[in-house]
């Protein structure tokens, strides 16, 4: 089983209280089903399934908050999932290891001066 950290004052944040539910469900979707590292697949058929018939494009402020960054034609990078779930990335922290191979990798480095000598 995946164990997340969950904002837990999520509900009482401004912009997320003026996403619509329906987007709201979104944002629950994706912050839980992307993967340890941060990568998460966009497949319309399961976030309509997941999302309650969800259709159209992920918000904006969605993309903003969550850092999406596009990898490939249906790959995102969360990268502010990944801080907000590690916080910051050291080489020598076992637990980071794996996750920053796959974003040094990807050539996603950039978005994390801490990594500079390890590129």
């Amino acid at each position: 089983m995946k164990k997340r950290f969950l904002d837990a004052d999520i509900n009482n944040k401004s912009w997320f209280r003026k996403l619509t539910s329906e987007e709201k469900v979104l944002w629950y979707y994706i912050t839980t089903s992307c993967t340890y590292d941060g990568f998460w697949e966009y497949d319309e058929q399961a976030i309509s399934f997941y999302c309650n018939g969800y259709t159209g494009d992920i918000p904006e402020t969605i993309k903003a908050r969550l850092g999406m960054i596009k990898t490939d034609e249906d790959q995102y990078f969360l990268k502010s999932w990944v801080t907000f779930q590690y916080g910051e990335l050291k080489p020598q922290v076992r637990t980071h290891q794996k996750t920053i191979e796959r974003i040094i990798r990807k050539g996603l480095g950039e978005h994390f001066p801490e990594l500079e000598s390890s590129f």
